[in-house]
């Protein structure tokens, strides 16, 4: 489908201060999809599609009027609101800290985990499917061979961008219709890898897993765990990072389990749930805050 280029779009997209701006750009680093994402000290940029647009976007910070300055290229300006919302939601700018900054200043195991006394945002997936991918990926390997892995997924689907898109951002992801015709064979997953994406793939194609912020998150997990290949690990990171639900808890994370062992003894399951649930409703952000302490996920 052929789109027509439109001028481009600048919007600021206010914060309440303070905005750790850099923090979560680290984050955003060492997971950025190669030719969709590209991610600096001071800026992340990506490609995006709807059904009725094309484009990418940029998004810096501009801390003397408190705001993140997001540029967008575009077919259509009408997606431009769309695209404002999704990229307030992942950078976490609407989210009211003071009930979590309170609730966690006083957690001995959360306060190492907080920047200046202040919770760390939840980075949020921009494109909900993708992060799917992401995250069966990222299933017993490392952040980096996981990023590796998705980066080969987007370079043999061959959606290619306009050649107008600045350097680094050559593909637009694949949607699920899409990524259910791509060779997987030779992307360097596991056979067992192949087959998870697959069927999560076609589930979601076919609405039997739904990627909305509206359901509960018992549903979300009744029916994503279904699946053959999904366990709680990748539920719960789903949950949490691609779906934005603050209450996720991943208890079965190498990070989560580290921070939490004492001496060489690590903890049970048991014991890290009935830990957490003095973390609720925000084990989300409990999560970032024990990820923070030295083990990244």
């Amino acid at each position: 489908m052929k789109f027509q280029h439109q001028p481009t779009t600048l919007l600021s997209l206010n914060y309440k201060k303070p905005f750790d701006l850099s923090h979560t750009l680290s984050f955003l680093r060492i997971r950025a999809i190669k030719g969709v994402e590209v991610v600096t000290e001071q800026s992340y940029s990506r490609t995006f599609r709807s059904d009725h647009a094309e484009g990418y976007f940029t998004v810096t910070d501009n801390p003397n009027k408190s705001c993140l300055e997001l540029r967008i290229d575009c077919s259509d300006s009408a997606c431009c609101t769309a695209i404002s919302n999704r990229v307030r939601r992942m950078f976490d700018i609407d989210t009211d800290f003071s009930v979590i900054n309170a609730h966690f200043g006083t957690r001995k195991l959360l306060r190492g985990g907080m920047i200046d006394g202040h919770v760390p945002r939840l980075p949020i997936a921009f494109d909900s499917f993708e992060f799917v991918i992401r995250a069966i990926l990222g299933q017993q390997i490392s952040v980096k061979a996981a990023t590796t892995l998705a980066g080969r997924i987007a370079q043999n689907a061959k959606i290619e961008t306009p050649a107008r898109f600045p350097e680094g951002m050559d593909y637009f992801f694949p949607k699920p219709d899409e990524l259910l015709a791509v060779d997987l064979t030779t992307i360097g997953a596991t056979k067992t890898r192949q087959e998870t994406l697959k069927t999560a793939t076609q589930a979601i194609s076919d609405g039997s897993v739904l990627l909305t912020k509206n359901q509960s998150p018992e549903d979300f997990h009744r029916d994503f765990s279904a699946l053959k290949g999904i366990g709680d690990w990748t539920v719960s990171y789903v949950a949490m990072r691609g779906l934005g639900m603050k209450d996720s808890f991943p208890y079965s994370d190498l990070g989560v389990i580290k921070a939490l062992t004492k001496g060489n003894k690590a903890p049970t399951k048991k014991e890290i749930l009935t830990i957490a649930e003095q973390w609720r409703p925000y084990r989300s952000y409990a999560t970032l805050c024990l990820w923070n302490q030295g083990v990244e996920r």
